[in-house]
């Protein structure tokens, strides 16, 4: 594995480690893992969230973003008012989360964990792995 893949499945095992209480499934529309938490833990998410991933794009900043974070974006339907698009990584491989509330009334908010770039089966089965997102 090389440094970039290291850095960011260290981040990842932190970040999952530390994820509330809720469990994760496999989104296999994104190939990413996904869990679901309510607005009361909104300020734990955010800290943990924040503390894997380095850089942060909404709305109004993604169309300055990296390239492949660009495509992340175009391959996951857009950054719409109030989700955000999360990275770590760099050019040619990246992890990324996506912030994205729902519900009636925004009572939900969807994490999705997924890699970029130049990912390998055998990345995207560690990531399954490491979420307990198996299926």
């Amino acid at each position: 594995m090389n440094a970039t893949l290291t850095d960011i499945f260290a981040a990842l095992k932190t970040f999952r480690a530390d994820w509330m209480a809720r469990g994760w499934s496999w989104d296999r529309r994104f190939e990413c893992a996904a869990s679901t938490f309510d607005l009361s833990e909104v300020a734990e998410a955010e800290r943990l969230v924040e503390a894997a991933f380095p850089f942060q794009y909404r709305e109004r900043t993604i169309a300055r973003a990296p390239e492949l974070v660009g495509e992340v974006a175009r391959f996951t339907e857009g950054v719409r008012k109030d989700q955000r698009l999360y990275a770590r990584g760099d050019e040619s491989i990246l992890a990324y989360g996506l912030w994205w509330p729902w519900g009636g009334e925004v009572t939900n908010i969807s994490m999705r964990i997924g890699l970029a770039g130049d990912v390998r089966g055998e990345h995207v089965f560690e990531l399954q792995k490491l979420f307990g997102a198996l299926d």
